[in-house]
Formats: C-alpha cells, structure tokens, sequence
C-alpha cells in the first residue's frame, strides 16, 4: 500500500514540474527581452545574459528578470537586470541594473504517509 501511495505521489509531483518547464518567448516576449538587454548593455561594459529569464506578465506590461555579468575594476561581476516593457515590448518603460543574481525560492514539498 504505502508504495501504491509513494508512486502516485511521485507522478503526481512530476506531472506538476512538467507544467513549469521553461519553453520558447513569443515574439513580443523576446522584443522585450531584447529591449530590455539593449538598455542594460548602453550602461555596461561587456555584458552577457544567462541563457534564461523570468517574465511576469502584468496587465497593460511585461516585467522582465534578467542575470548576466559585465566587466567592472577588470573583473567579470554578477549583475540582475530588471526592466518593465509595454506595448507588446516595444516601449521600455523602465530599466534597473543592480549588483548581485535573481534566485529562485526552493519550494519545499513533504509528504507523509499515515502508518496503521
């Protein structure tokens, strides 16, 4: 029984990451991202981005969440790029550069089994 219960679990929790997997940016998406890099580059010297984002999409605007690193004092540093877009990322509304990397939440799931 409790394997019964451990596989159904199991599917369950993967079934459910599947629906989170990353995939490709719709065109307005990725001229907003490209918006958005092309502003973050103008204040940097080298700057390369990972090879994902996050998006969060707003009413009226797309906020999006960039990690790259550019060259400061002769040494690559991490930065964290912010922007807000509208009209289908054609109009950059606004761009943040700060020190440091956007990170995700560890979700932490536990699941306890009833013992007879």
């Amino acid at each position: 029984m409790k394997t019964i219960v451990l596989i159904t679990t199991a599917t369950a929790l993967l079934a459910f990451t599947a629906l989170a997997q990353a995939r490709t940016s719709s065109d307005a998406e990725m001229r907003g991202y490209d918006n958005c890099v092309a502003a973050a580059k103008k204040e940097s010297n080298g700057l390369i981005t990972g090879t994902s984002y996050l998006i969060d999409k707003v009413p009226g605007s797309t906020l999006y969440y960039v990690n790259a690193t550019r060259w400061e004092d002769g040494e690559r540093k991490y930065v964290r790029i912010a922007c807000e877009t509208a009209s289908r990322g054609h109009n950059l509304v606004s761009s943040v550069i700060e020190d440091g990397r956007f990170t995700n939440v560890d979700t932490r799931v536990t699941v306890e089994i009833a013992q007879h």
